[in-house]
């Protein structure tokens, strides 16, 4: 089996050649932060598994006895009653709809109205509109009621305290998967309990109630005004469209089938415009038949003057003349010659016709030319005139269609606001009439209970299966604190983890405890490797033996070791002796030094002895002899012990400065001629009270502290291990003494095995 000592010694060892790996250096101010082990918790249950009982059991008696007098003394009742709660959603009382709101939503507002009932006004409206609560037990327990249920005393103090009892015994939850709300009394009598829940659940529904239809009359009266003013609206827009259906002249235009109001504007406008265009076309061609004209009356005859001329009957008579009398002429000078007065008759005759012709002309081309000029113009004149009574109508015409498109414009406006208004009205009826069923919606508050509550017939307190097992686990739970509170501020090294955990050094070797060994009764301590062998505590001499020899690598073994502890009395000395026994089994020399000036010891456990064995008194030279000069060389103070192998250096007399003396030429050569002379020194040292040890640390090749269970405190020996690195020494290691094998522990079953196989051993040699 693993031995923790061996496994730390093993880390520590080094091949040969090697250097030895130094101690780990733990923190200056505290111990390591390891955390405890499962198998340490359960070494921690075994060691104080009586008392976990005791007080187990204890708690489950203070448990059951609780309940017999709770059972007795003061048993209470509770009554439950369920309240429905719909779905927070404002439904259409005219619709079926199938429309869930989600969990968490409905959840909240079955919680909210859970947290309603618990208000400070509704325990207060329970007290003061219910006169059956007050004249229950229960309220009596607090106030005294006359026969009219008045409250006689002190009623403010009365009902405070009745509701300091209703908030910690009236109960409202919500259930989380479920679509209701628990209402729960909870108090010494079942018929109080019920009644109590009863009158709560009336008081709160109908005050739920009333709220929500408060909420909805308001909103019906003011739909109701809203309502009114829209009805108001629409009968100002009737009587405006009536306005302009009777008091325009246009209005009924469009009364007619197949014809509009405007379509009867615009043939109108048509028309107009046509005629407009036609007489000012018509004054174009007037305007240009007048300038035509007039340019015939101021120039010559044109060929239509002309034309007009000829087909005058007078003038075409009067060419007929001419020519007539023009063959006459030509006869007649023939005939006659010019000086003729025919001839001459004739041509006067002639020229005559001919003026009276081109007269005629002239006259007739004037006559014509003027009166085609004041006919047109007069044509003319009645056209303009004409035109501008045709433009007079078209401006009037279109006067009356804007004039007539304004009004429509304002009628079809009254007429769209009739619609929306129409619309708005029958929308706000809708929205009244569902409010109305709403309000009478008997399930407004979204809140129901058609069942009563119970009466309870058991008590809900006290529950035998809440006590006992409740003061088990108390019991149980005080225990196991106990336990750990014992453990834990408990800061003595108690253990070799201990040791590991906190000082973070090397453990070379621990020593039992004196109860653990049965085979060192009667066996003195400090020579218990030598009288017990066999014994436990004097393997574990021998394992520390072993993990020094195998700490340091071949070659560079600690000659000179110093043996110190905390205090006086943790057991330095018997670990001194006690490993030099173990050494002398080797066939070593070994020098023993006692450097205990104040409290020696050599002398006692090794005392003088004569030529035949026998003791005797005489005082040699000791160490301190030494160190003073009182005497020449080492030899005259190291003594024979008696041992083979061993040999004393007494302390000698107790010097004025042995730190002093510690740190001088002397105390380095003496170690030096020893360390020749000698396979080991040992040297017993003084407890670390005093600085002797922190000299005598800085000239030995290696120290070894001793703990002791029983009186080093982990604070302590991480001080003195600082203290011991401040000065630089080599600490090889520690020595625990006393470890006790606890329940649980390692060393109980490692103790018990190496009695077994010890006892073996020695009654089967093998």
């Amino acid at each position: 089996m693993d031995n923790p000592i061996q496994r730390t010694t093993n880390m520590l060892a080094r091949p040969s050649g090697r250097p030895p790996m130094m101690p780990p250096r733990g923190p200056a101010g505290g111990g390591g932060g390891m955390a405890m082990t499962p198998k340490e918790i359960v070494g921690i249950l075994r060691r104080h598994i009586w008392m976990i009982i005791i007080l187990t059991v204890l708690g489950t008696m203070i448990g059951g006895g609780s309940w017999f007098l709770c059972d007795r003394y003061i048993p209470k009742y509770t009554s439950i009653r369920a309240i429905d709660v719909a779905p927070p959603i404002n439904l259409d009382p005219m619709q079926i709809t199938g429309i869930q709101p989600q969990k968490d939503i409905y959840y909240q507002f079955r919680f909210t109205k859970a947290s309603l009932i618990k208000q400070d006004h509704m325990l207060g409206a329970l007290l003061d509109r219910s006169d059956k609560v007050r004249d229950t037990d229960w309220f009596k327990r607090f106030a005294k009621v006359n026969a009219a249920g008045e409250i006689i005393g002190d009623r403010a103090k009365a009902i405070d305290k009745a509701l300091d009892d209703l908030k910690d015994n009236l109960g409202a939850s919500a259930p989380r998967d479920n679509n209701f709300l628990i209402v729960s009394m909870r108090c010494g009598s079942a018929k109080d309990a019920k009644l109590i829940v009863d009158e709560m659940v009336r008081i709160f529904l109908s005050q739920q109630q009333q709220l929500a239809q408060g909420g909805l009359k308001g909103e019906l009266a003011q739909f109701k005004g809203q309502r009114d003013e829209i009805q108001s609206t629409l009968n100002q827009i009737e009587s405006g469209l009536e306005s302009i259906r009777s008091g325009t002249r246009f209005a009924r235009l469009n009364l007619g089938e197949g014809q509009s109001f405007r379509d009867y504007m615009d043939d109108k406008l048509a028309d107009l415009e046509e005629q407009n265009s036609a007489f000012t076309n018509e004054k174009g061609r007037l305007e240009s038949i007048i300038a035509t004209l007039e340019a015939r009356v101021t120039g010559d005859f044109d060929d239509r003057v002309k034309e007009e001329v000829e087909t005058d009957p007078t003038a075409r008579l009067m060419r007929d003349r001419i020519a007539l009398l023009e063959p006459q002429l030509e006869q007649r000078l023939d005939r006659f010659g010019e000086d003729h007065r025919l001839v001459r008759e004739t041509q006067a005759s002639l020229s005559e016709m001919r003026d009276g012709l081109a007269e005629r002309k002239y006259e007739i081309g004037e006559i014509n030319r003027k009166s085609n000029l004041m006919a047109a113009e007069e044509s003319m004149a009645a056209l303009v005139q004409q035109l501008e009574t045709t433009a007079q109508q078209l401006q009037v015409a279109h006067a009356e269609y804007k004039e007539i498109d304004r009004i429509r414009n304002e009628y079809s406006r009254y007429e769209r606001q009739r619609v929306e208004s129409r619309t708005l009205l029958e929308d706000m009826n809708t929205l009244l009439a569902k409010k109305t069923a709403q309000h009478d919606d008997p399930g407004l508050s979204k809140l129901s209970s058609p069942y009563v509550a119970t009466e309870p017939r058991e008590k809900s307190f006290p529950n035998w299966k809440m006590f006992f097992p409740g003061g088990f686990i108390l019991g149980l739970m005080a225990g196991l604190g106990l336990a750990f509170l014992i453990e834990l501020m408990n800061d003595l090294l108690r253990s070799p983890s201990d040791v590991m955990r906190h000082l973070k050094v090397p453990l070379m070797g621990m020593v039992c405890h004196v109860d653990d060994d049965e085979d060192i009764d009667g066996v003195d301590l400090y020579h218990v490797v030598r009288q017990a062998p066999y014994s436990i505590m004097s393997e574990c001499y021998r394992q520390l033996r072993t993990n020094l020899k195998l700490s340091s690598a071949e070659g560079q073994a600690k000659k000179t070791l110093l043996i110190t502890s905390g205090q006086a009395g943790d057991g330095k000395t018997t670990v001194a002796v006690n490993l030099v026994s173990t050494l002398l089994a080797e066939d070593r020399r070994v020098l023993l030094i006692d450097a205990n000036f104040r409290r020696p010891s050599t002398p006692r456990l090794f005392p003088h002895s004569a030529a035949d064995g026998s003791a005797i008194d005489v005082s040699d030279y000791g160490l301190s002899n030494y160190l003073m000069g009182q005497c020449d060389g080492a030899d005259q103070i190291v003594r024979a012990s008696g041992i083979e192998g061993l040999f004393i250096i007494d302390s000698g007399p107790l010097p004025a400065n042995p730190a002093q003396l510690f740190s001088g030429e002397r105390m380095k050569s003496l170690l030096e001629h020893c360390k020749s002379d000698f396979d080991y020194v040992i040297i017993d040292g003084p407890a670390m009270l005093v600085s002797d040890s922190k000299t005598l640390a800085a000239q030995v090749d290696g120290t070894i502290i001793v703990f002791n269970t029983a009186n080093t405190h982990r604070g302590a020996a991480m001080r003195m291990l600082r203290e011991m690195r401040d000065i630089h020494a080599d600490i090889i290691g520690t020595v625990l003494m006393g470890v006790k094998s606890r329940k649980g522990g390692y060393f109980q079953e490692t103790y018990r095995s190496y009695q077994e196989y010890q006892r073996v051993h020695v009654e089967q040699p093998v």
